[in-house]
C-alpha cells in the first residue's frame, strides 16, 4: 500500500487524480488535503509515503514553500512537484534543494496519472530501500556492541539496550523493569533519557505491586508482547496515568524471558508511526541479550551465560561475522561465514590466512582489511561472491580491535548478502527504464514539433521586411534554443543516481563523449591507458559537458586528458589551452543557482557526486581550464 497526501485545492482534479490513481495502481490509496497548512497534522494522523503538491495554488502556500517547510521537520518524506506554467529556473531549484520528481501538468490525463503512479512507486520504493538498509545496518552495530559488553556492569547494559530500543523503533521515551515473582512487583530500572525530560511526576514511584500495575504489566501477565497503536481508545486493562506522565499516544511492550520464566519488562512509546512486528523482532533481539547477561548474573555465572548466549546469537546469526588477527588470519567465524568460505575451500578455516584462499573475493577482502588495520580506521566495501553454486554481492564492513589504545589486535569482519536489496533495485533500474521511455518519446515529439516552429519562423523571416517584426521572431527563435537546452538538461539531469554505478574505462568513455559533441580530428590527447572507475553510467555527460565549454573558446586548439596518481588518490586531469575560467567565476562553476552551471557543470558536479566522485578546477586564468576529477581508492582499478 503507498500512502500518497495529494496537496491540491482544485477539487475537480483531486476527484479526478483519485479516480485515476487508483484505476492505474489499486496499492496506492490518495488521502487528499486542500489547505499546505493543513500538512503537518496529516503527516501525524497517516503515514504517509509520498507527498505529492501543486506548486502554484490559486492562494495560501506553494509546492517549494511547503517542500521546505516539510524538509524542516522531517527529511525522509519523497516529494512530488506539480506544476502549470513551469521555468527551466523552477526546475533546477526544486533539483537542488532535493524534491525527487517535477512534472507538468496539461497533458491527457491518463499519460499524466500514469506518469505519477510511476514516480510515486518508485519514490516510495527508494526510500523504503535506504531506510531498510540503514536500520539492519544499526541493528548489527547494536549488537556487535552489545556482545562485547560483558565486562560492563548490568546498569550500563541495560541503559545501553533501552536507548538503543528507543532509537531503533523511532521511539521517544522508555522504560524497563524487572519482576520479582516471590514478591509480585515490578521494580523501575530504567528510563531513557528522552522519557526522563518528558516526565513530570513530581514523587516517581520506583515499586509497583502487580496488583496496582495496568496495561503496562500485561507483558509479565501474559508473557507476550503488547502493541498499542491507539492509547487513546477504551481499554480496560488501563487504569489510568499519574498527574504530570507524559502523554501517551503508542506503545509496545515486551516481556524479558529467561528460560521460560518472566523476569522484567521493558516497553518503548510515541513512535510517529505504528509500531509493527519489525519492531517487535528488534526489542526482542536487544531483549534477549540483556536476559542472558542478567540472569548469569544473578546465578554468578556472568561469564559463561554471556559468552554462550552471544555465541549462539553470532554463529546463527544470518550475516557472516569473521575475527582475524593483524596478520589476516582467522581466529574465528561464525556459522555463515563458514558456508562463505567452504564454498571457496573445503579445508578448515581456522588459522589459515585469508590471502592463502586465492580468490578474487579473499584477496580484495584481505587488502580491505589491512588497510584497516594500517590505518586503524573502519571501513566498509562491497564485493562480489562467486562460487560454483553461486553469485552473489555481498557488503563487508571492517572494524579494527585493539590491545591498547595505539595497537590493533586485528579486525572484527560482517559480510552481509545484500543479493536482495541488489534485485530491488534491478526492479527500481526497470521502472526507471519506463519512465525513461515515455520521457524520451514526449522529448522527440516535442523536439520535433520545436523544429517544426523554428522552420516557420525561418519561414516568415524571408517574407518580410519590417525589422520590428523580424527582431520579434528572432526572440522566439532564441526562446525555442533555451527550450531545447532545458529539455536536454532535464532528461540528462533524470538519469542521474537511477541505475547502479558501473566500471567503465576512462579512455573509452571520453572518446564517444568526442564523438557525441563533434569535438575536431586531432584536437583530442587522450593518455588513460586501462584506467578504470566505478562511477555514475552517465559519466559519459561529465566528458561531454566539459568538452562542449572547452568548444565554446573559440582559442581552444588542444584538448588533453590524462591522469596521476597522489597520496593513494586518482587524479584524472582534463585540460584544455582556451582562456581558462576567470577567478570570480570558479566558486560559481559548479553552483547550481548560476547560468554558467546550468548549462552543464552542475550535471558534470551531481554525476560525480553519486559515486563519492569531485571535482575542482585548478587552471590559471589566460592559460587555458584545467578540470581535476577526485577518484577514491576503492573507485578506480588500472587493467593490465
Amino acid at each position: 500500500m503507498y500512502r500518497v497526501l495529494f496537496v491540491e485545492k482544485d477539487k475537480a482534479f483531486m476527484d479526478l487524480a483519485t479516480t485515476f490513481l487508483t484505476r492505474i495502481n489499486k496499492d496506492i490509496r490518495a488521502i487528499p488535503c486542500d489547505d499546505a497548512k493543513d500538512v503537518p497534522s496529516y503527516l501525524e494522523k497517516y503515514h504517509i509515503d509520498v507527498i505529492v503538491s501543486d506548486h502554484s495554488p490559486p492562494e495560501g502556500i506553494d509546492g517549494l514553500s511547503l517542500f521546505k517547510s516539510v524538509m524542516r521537520q522531517n527529511t525522509n518524506y519523497p516529494f512530488i512537484l506539480m506544476v502549470r506554467n513551469g521555468s527551466e529556473e523552477m526546475a533546477v531549484e526544486a533539483m537542488n534543494l532535493g524534491v525527487n520528481f517535477y512534472l507538468m501538468k496539461g497533458k491527457p490525463p491518463l499519460e499524466f496519472f500514469t506518469d505519477l503512479v510511476d514516480k510515486i512507486i518508485l519514490a516510495a520504493e527508494r526510500r523504503r530501500i535506504v531506510e531498510e538498509r540503514s536500520l539492519n545496518e544499526r541493528r548489527l552495530s547494536a549488537l556487535v556492541k552489545l556482545a562485547k559488553m560483558h565486562n560492563y556492569s548490568f546498569s550500563e547494559v541495560a541503559h545501553f539496550v533501552l536507548e538503543e530500543n528507543v532509537k531503533l523503533t523511532g521511539s521517544t521515551m522508555g522504560y524497563f523493569a524487572l519482576y520479582d515473582e516471590k514478591r509480585d512487583l515490578l521494580t523501575m530500572y530504567a528510563w531513557s533519557q528522552g522519557g526522563m525530560r518528558e516526565c513530570r511526576i513530581e514523587d516517581k514511584p520506583i515499586e509497583y505491586p502487580m496488583d496496582t500495575v495496568g496495561i503496562w504489566g500485561e507483558p509479565v501477565r501474559q508473557k507476550r508482547a503488547i502493541i498499542l497503536n491507539d492509547y487513546s481508545a477504551p481499554n480496560p486493562l488501563k487504569k489510568g496515568t499519574p498527574k504530570g506522565h507524559v502523554e501517551l499516544k503508542r506503545l509496545l511492550m515486551v516481556p524479558l524471558m529467561y528460560n521460560g520464566m518472566v523476569i522484567g519488562t521493558a516497553g518503548v512509546a510515541n513512535k510517529e508511526h505504528p509500531y509493527d512486528n519489525t519492531d517487535l523482532t528488534q526489542m526482542n533481539l536487544l531483549m534477549d541479550g540483556m536476559a542472558s547477561i542478567y540472569m548469569g548474573r544473578m546465578a554468578g555465572e556472568a561469564r559463561y551465560e554471556t559468552e554462550r548466549r552471544y555465541e549462539e546469537m553470532l554463529q546463527y546469526a544470518p550475516i557472516g561475522i569473521m575475527v582475524v588477527n593483524n596478520q589476516g588470519l582467522i581466529i574465528e567465524c561464525n556459522r555463515k561465514a563458514r558456508e562463505l568460505l567452504d564454498e571457496i575451500s573445503g579445508d578448515g578455516h581456522i588459522g589459515k590466512g585469508l590471502i592463502e584462499y586465492k580468490s578474487d573475493f579473499t584477496v580484495q577482502l584481505y587488502s580491505a582489511v589491512m588497510d584497516s588495520i594500517q590505518t586503524k580506521s573502519p571501513s566498509t566495501l562491497k564485493l562480489h561472491f562467486s562460487s560454483n553454486h553461486r553469485t552473489s554481492i555481498l557488503k563487508a564492513s571492517i572494524q579494527p580491535t585493539f590491545k591498547d589504545k595505539d595497537t590493533v589486535r586485528g579486525a572484527i569482519i560482517s559480510l552481509e548478502d545484500m543479493s536482495d536489496i541488489e534485485d530491488s533495485l534491478e526492479k527500481l533500474e526497470r521502472a526507471s527504464f519506463q519512465l525513461n521511455v515515455i520521457d524520451r518519446v514526449t522529448f522527440l515529439e516535442v523536439s520535433n514539433q520545436l523544429q517544426i516552429i523554428n522552420g516557420y519562423v525561418n519561414f516568415l523571416k524571408s517574407m518580410i521586411d519590417d525589422a520590428t517584426l523580424a527582431d520579434h521572431l528572432d526572440c522566439i527563435t532564441e526562446a525555442i534554443t533555451k527550450i531545447q537546452a532545458a529539455m536536454r538538461f532535464s532528461r540528462d539531469f533524470r538519469n542521474v543516481g537511477i541505475m547502479n554505478p558501473e566500471w567503465q574505462r576512462v579512455s573509452d568513455v571520453a572518446s564517444q563523449a568526442a564523438l557525441a559533441v563533434g569535438v575536431p580530428e586531432g584536437m583530442l590527447t587522450i593518455n588513460t591507458g586501462n584506467l578504470e572507475i566505478l562511477a555514475d553510467p552517465q559519466l559519459s555527460k561529465v566528458f561531454e559537458n566539459l568538452m562542449r565549454r572547452s568548444l565554446k573558446d573559440e582559442t581552444v586548439s588542444a584538448i588533453k586528458i590524462g591522469f596521476s596518481i597522489t597520496d593513494g588518490r586518482m587524479i584524472v586531469v582534463y585540460e584544455d589551452n582556451g582562456k581558462g575560467v576567470p577567478e570570480e567565476q570558479k566558486n560559481m562553476l559548479f553552483d547550481g543557482r548560476s547560468a554558467m552551471s546550468i548549462n552543464g557543470m552542475y550535471l558534470v558536479k551531481e554525476v560525480l557526486d553519486v559515486t563519492n566522485l569531485t571535482i575542482v578546477e585548478t587552471g590559471r586564468p589566460g592559460e587555458g581550464s584545467r578540470y581535476e576529477i577526485i577518484i577514491p581508492t576503492t573507485n578506480y582499478r588500472l587493467r593490465s
